[in-house]
């Protein structure tokens, strides 16, 4: 009986172990063989569109203007959307959303900071197709740069920038012009004003700090010796004296003489540039000796916009750089005529202009500063940039609009604030930072005819004052008391007695406040950034 037992037993335990390897194998057909599928995940499905990124705004390893730079735009071959979520600028989220104009583009806002490196990621899945979502735009990453800011400086040269702040020009009135000498047009100043010390006391109350009185004397001279009519002579030193009585600084200078003033034909005629050069000498030193005790609130300029008739795209670029040269043996004589008279003209400071006045012919090689033992010398520029906007929006290629918000084919190419920006950095870098004071003897713009554009109008004006501010650049605005809208309406003050012309004084407060405040949260960013939409 016992070894029965053993023996069942033995042959128990042999199926035992048959059963639980034929459960294992069964087990592992079953599973392994997917025989529960309720456990496995879908396949994802193929998407049916494929996006490619075609092109974006700020290219790889860019260097970008801080300021102006307040949007990354992406460009797909397809309609696109923003998840809202997925997209950081160094670290930080960022919300993207869809370009206003084409639903094939992305815009990414920036706000970003001087001198700085930047790294945008956009992770896939944060842009998908707007007709299939699991379409997902390709991860994509982008390094860029921002440029360095305005160093501030702290020379003479910005000292003076403070001293001469914002100030406004008596234009139309002394340099009226008949184009001929000994003959003053018959129709009297084209301001058609008569100035008073109420004038000039009602520009110093208004803010202004600098008042330029500009000029045209061969009007009033008949023939060599080249003598200034001694009643003209007197007019114009009673302005300055009641520019004076009021506390403005006065720029006094040489201006619409170019008809008499050849430069084209002193370029290519020693002859004819000594007859020239003989008169400059004989009426600056008259001017010289009439102001030579005058304080240092009165500042002299040599000339206004000397060039050939062609601003600067006649004969000058073909010449061999001859006419250049001229204007620099003219600015050095009267340099030189001026400290030869002595007293406070012998440190007087004395603004000196490129060919026509334009930053453009200053910044080239061909400008060369005078030298001057007073160390005295100022460099003067007009800004008028784009002139389509700023003095012809009437003509058939003039302009409605500026700046980043203006609308497609109202504006002019490549004049906008990136230009405004870059033109007066380059003006700081090559002169101010070399402690060369710098002026604009010139800006402006007429008032337009619509209410849309004149709201460009104003964001220009405010734009490049606080541009010249950023830069240290005093600006002097156009004024020739013309009111209305259309070309040649640079009306803001009566130039009678000096009150507001109608709807003025609100933009005239918002230049000088553009053109001298210190406020640091007042930026051409915050300016920018409330453009007219």
């Amino acid at each position: 009986m016992q070894q029965k037992n053993e023996f069942n037993n033995q042959n128990n335990s042999k199926m035992r172990k048959t059963y639980q390897f034929l459960m294992l194998m069964a087990s592992i057909i079953l599973f392994g063989c997917g025989g529960s599928s309720s456990d496995e995940p879908e396949p994802a499905p193929t998407p049916s569109v494929n996006i490619i990124l075609r092109s974006q705004s700020i290219s790889e390893g860019a260097e970008v203007d801080a300021e102006s730079t307040t949007v990354l735009t992406l460009n797909y071959n397809t309609t696109v959307k923003v998840t809202g979520t997925g997209i950081t600028l160094n670290g930080t989220a960022v919300t993207g959303k869809s370009n206003a104009t084409t639903t094939m583009s992305v815009d990414i806002p920036l706000t970003l900071q001087e001198g700085t490196q930047y790294t945008l990621k956009v992770e896939k899945g944060a842009i998908v197709s707007t007709s299939d979502v699991n379409a997902s735009a390709p991860a994509f990453t982008l390094n860029f740069t921002t440029k360095e800011g305005a160093k501030p400086l702290d020379n003479d040269a910005t000292a003076l920038t403070k001293r001469l702040g914002w100030g406004w020009n008596l234009g139309n009135h002394f340099d009226t012009s008949s184009g001929k000498d000994g003959e003053p047009t018959q129709w009297g100043y084209w301001d058609n004003a008569k100035p008073t010390q109420t004038l000039y006391t009602n520009l110093k109350k208004a803010g202004a700090s600098t008042v330029r009185i500009c000029v045209t004397w061969g009007n009033y001279q008949t023939a060599d010796p080249w003598t200034i009519d001694a009643n003209y002579m007197a007019e114009v030193k009673q302005n300055v004296d009641w520019a004076e009585a009021a506390g403005l600084n006065v720029i006094l200078n040489m201006h619409h003489d170019e008809y008499w003033q050849d430069i084209k034909g002193s370029a290519g005629n020693n002859i004819i540039n000594d007859g020239i050069k003989d008169r400059i000498e004989k009426t600056w030193k008259q001017i010289a000796e009439a102001f030579k005790d005058k304080g240092d609130f009165l500042f002299f300029e040599s000339f206004n916009e000397v060039q050939d008739g062609n601003w600067g795209w006649g004969a000058n670029r073909t010449d061999g750089g001859k006419q250049y040269k001229t204007l620099n043996e003219w600015n050095q004589l009267v340099v030189n005529t001026i400290r030869a008279t002595g007293g406070n003209n012998a440190t007087r400071w004395i603004g000196v202009p490129g060919y026509a006045s334009s930053p453009t012919f200053v910044l080239d090689n061909n400008f060369a500063l005078p030298t001057d033992p007073a160390n005295h010398i100022m460099v003067s520029v007009h800004f008028y940039d784009p002139n389509t906007f700023t003095l012809t929006p009437e003509n058939s290629d003039g302009k409605s609009e500026w700046g980043h918000t203006a609308a497609k084919g109202k504006y002019q190419e490549g004049s906008n604030e990136e230009h405004v920006v870059e033109t007066f950095q380059k003006l700081q870098e090559k002169f101010i930072a070399k402690n060369i004071p710098v002026y604009v003897g010139e800006y402006g713009c007429v008032m337009h005819t619509t209410d849309r554009s004149n709201l460009f109008r104003n964001y220009y004006l405010e734009y490049v004052c606080r541009a010249a501010h950023t830069y240290n650049l005093p600006v002097i605005i156009w004024d020739n008391n013309v009111t209305g809208g259309g070309n040649e309406h640079h009306g803001y003050f009566n130039h009678n007695d000096g009150t507001f012309h109608s709807g003025m004084e609100s933009l005239v407060k918002t230049m000088i406040k553009a053109a001298t405040s210190d406020d640091a949260t007042y930026t051409l960013e915050s300016i920018y950034n409330n453009a007219p939409k």
